[in-house]
């Protein structure tokens, strides 16, 4: 029997390219910077080493179309391999759909996305890494990271219709014998107000219908990530002047303040 090229490919790759195809398609897109803190800061003695298999192993998967790099890098040219954008290539995609039970089904249509587009994403991807770096160093238990389309809630309206909420992310963290829910909302103060007081709206609406409590037996905190502090005072006027959001359940913080509040712990800069 002649083995196809994607088996030859797929005997190939180890262990970490596998968890490293894993995290382009759980998060969408990753920096290689962001792909080096998950996958190799954690096995090389120092940055520079660390730097270095992540390029070999990232120029390697490019290489075999495992792995893309969008055309427009983050800081430009001048950025190097640091600034390249990554997502699942062709035969990335059809590894992930040759898996049992396959991980994505049927050919993606790729379009080169908008710069809002990578930058909302690149920084949804930043609060996850943040978050499992803190699991790592024994800041906080991480137990789920789910980023879209995995963090999407359905529920049915009053007419019997399907509803989505689509949260940036969802995130189950523990301390002793407590666990922590959070939906995220990464705010990139681009969005006008309605908008976000809509989405809290939804919250709410979603929380109406017990559907997350029935399977967790409590409600996620809902937690907006914002750029700056003059941003999160005005989201935070926003919700506190409309009727019908219960207070306690949104939070708004800055990017910085963002691993105080969901691991409880002072941040170094604190």
């Amino acid at each position: 029997m002649i083995r196809s090229d994607l088996d030859t490919l797929k005997d190939r790759l180890a262990d970490r390219d596998y968890e490293l195809l894993g995290s382009v398609e759980k998060f969408r897109l990753l920096s290689t910077k962001q792909i080096q803190r998950l996958h190799f800061d954690p096995v090389h003695p120092t940055p520079i080493a660390s730097a270095r298999a992540c390029n070999r192993t990232l120029s390697r998967l490019r290489d075999a179309l495992v792995l893309k790099a969008l055309k427009r890098r983050i800081g430009g040219v001048r950025a190097g391999s640091a600034g390249f954008v990554w997502y699942i290539g062709p035969a990335g995609e059809r590894i992930l759909q040759s898996l049992d039970p396959p991980v994505i089904s049927g050919r993606r249509n790729y379009r080169e996305p908008s710069r809002h587009f990578v930058e909302h994403t690149l920084a949804i991807s930043e609060l996850a890494v943040r978050t499992i770096e803190a699991g790592r160093h024994g800041d906080s238990e991480v137990l789920e990271v789910q980023a879209e389309p995995a963090s999407w809630q359905q529920s049915l309206s009053k007419f019997g219709t399907t509803l989505t909420l689509k949260p940036d992310l969802r995130l189950v963290t523990g301390s002793g014998d407590y666990e922590h829910h959070w939906f995220i909302e990464v705010d990139m103060a681009s969005e006008h107000m309605p908008v976000i007081v809509r989405q809290c709206a939804a919250y709410e609406a979603f929380r109406a219908t017990g559907r997350y409590q029935v399977t967790h037996g409590l409600f996620p905190a809902v937690l907006w990530v914002v750029p700056g502090s003059a941003r999160a005072e005005t989201v935070r006027a926003a919700l506190a002047a409309t009727a019908g959001l219960d207070p306690a359940l949104f939070r708004v913080c800055t990017t910085e303040e963002y691993l105080e509040v969901v691991t409880g712990q002072p941040s170094e800069s604190s």
